[in-house]
């Protein structure tokens, strides 16, 4: 049984009782309106044939005998027998000249009520010759009026039937084209709700506002649905990432127990490097939570972009004394922004350090530049390169390119993931193109103080 409550049921009920309302309000109007104007119209019409007739006795009247032609009674009893009415005509003297009534032409009237009698005087040349009575003798002559209403009233009610029909048929089917949407997209939510993230709703090619709620719920699904991939994949890989040192120092220290190996430096040093490989990763994540978390507060202060890259340079270049690469930086003007420094400076502390590692000779150029609204800066170096097929995904969490990377030229895939956080964090941009072998290139765009 379909419940009284629903949309659709609501939706169904408004529309055919507006259109009721409607129609019956139109139908009313029209009925009144029509009896009314038919009343008038008879009204009219006896008043036009008493000045007919009156128009006709005032012609025949012939002043030298102070009387009326006889052969004008004949037309007025033959009208008067056509048109079911009395014709009475009076004298001066309100003597009664003609009466239609006892020429048996006709029988006596049958209404049982009064019917309303029509006066008129009789005038030629302004003076006055008699006057004019018009009864009808029953409803008769109003029967073809009166019949013809009847039948307008009854089309009228069966339009009325008609089009109530055609009404509750498209009240119907609009109420479930709007509800039925809406259902699909309940269903669907429930299911995402249960847990079923692949859940779709289909979309039609019209663009309404309905539709719009479907793609809003299937953007929200696929954003869910990446958000528990993601859940998964990063719980996997920081199982993966603390597995190994985990493994390695378990089995030193069991081989420490068993007596199997001497707790020599060099054995201590291998534990001592795994112990510091999860201290890092711990820091890592911890840095991105950070700048993950949606309740930052990042430190609204004016800084030069010019300074904090070059602080990056001074930082990163003294850990990579040994590699003997050139650096350029080229600037011409001065770029100031509002921002975080020690968060900016992690970014380019970030950027820069994945350039000297991956760039075993040649050099690495920068670039700051500003356009109207945002500070520019370019990092630019000629090293391994990144292939692009990989390029989407260098900014997830634990991912690297090259996955037989060793851990001196590659960390646990999360820097690149702060640097983006930070960057969003500034309502800023970031854009990487590479090619193997060639170099890659890093474009940071961040708003400049206007």
């Amino acid at each position: 049984m379909k419940n009284r409550n629903s949309l659709s049921s609501k939706l169904l009920v408004s529309h055919v009782g507006v259109a009721l309302a409607a129609l019956l309000s139109i139908i009313l109007l029209v009925h009144l309106v029509m009896n009314f104007s038919f009343n008038q119209y008879q009204k009219h019409q006896q008043k036009a044939e008493v000045r007919q007739i009156v128009n006709d006795l005032a012609a025949a009247y012939d002043e030298s005998s102070s009387g009326w032609d006889s052969g004008v009674w004949m037309l007025i009893s033959h009208q008067a027998a056509v048109g079911h009415y009395i014709v009475r005509v009076y004298d001066m003297d309100r003597l009664l000249v003609w009466d239609t009534s006892q020429m048996g032409m006709h029988g006596q009237a049958t209404s049982k009520k009064s019917l309303p009698i029509i006066r008129d005087n009789i005038v030629r040349n302004q003076q006055q010759l008699g006057t004019l009575e018009l009864q009808p003798m029953d409803e008769s002559s109003q029967s073809l009026n009166q019949q013809f209403l009847r039948m307008f009233n009854a089309l009228l009610g069966g339009a009325l039937v008609i089009v109530m029909i055609g009404t509750y048929g498209f009240s119907r089917y609009t109420a479930q084209s709007i509800s039925q949407p809406l259902v699909h997209i309940k269903d669907a939510a429930s299911r995402i709700r249960e847990g079923d993230l692949s859940s779709r709703v289909e979309v039609a090619s019209q663009s309404t506002e309905i539709e719009e709620v479907g793609l809003a719920l299937n953007h929200l699904a696929e954003g869910l649905e990446k958000q528990d991939q993601l859940r998964k994949k990063l719980t996997a890989d920081v199982a993966h990432e603390l597995r190994t040192p985990l493994t390695t120092i378990q089995s030193h220290l069991e081989a420490f127990q068993d007596g199997i190996w001497e707790p020599t430096p060099d054995k201590l040093e291998v534990c001592h490097e795994q112990v510091l490989r999860l201290v890092q990763l711990i820091h890592d994540l911890e840095n991105l939570a950070a700048v993950e978390n949606p309740m930052i507060q990042l430190k609204n202060e004016t800084v030069s972009l010019n300074d904090i890259v070059r602080q990056s340079i001074n930082t990163v270049s003294s850990s990579f004394i040994q590699n003997k690469l050139t650096v350029d930086i080229a600037s011409d003007i001065e770029v100031w922004i509002t921002g975080d420094r020690p968060r900016l400076v992690q970014v380019f502390d970030n950027l820069l350090s994945n350039a000297y590692k991956y760039t075993p000779s040649g050099g690495i150029h920068i670039e700051i530049a500003k356009d109207q609204s945002e500070g520019i800066v370019t990092i630019s170096d000629s090293g391994l390169g990144i292939p692009e097929t990989e390029l989407p995904y260098i900014f997830e969490r634990f991912y690297r390119g090259d996955k037989s990377r060793n851990r001196k030229t590659g960390g646990a895939g999360i820097g690149l993931s702060v640097v983006k956080a930070i960057v969003d964090a500034h309502s800023g941009s970031i854009q990487v193109q590479s090619e193997v072998n060639k170099g890659t290139t890093v474009v940071v765009r961040l708003p400049i103080i206007r």
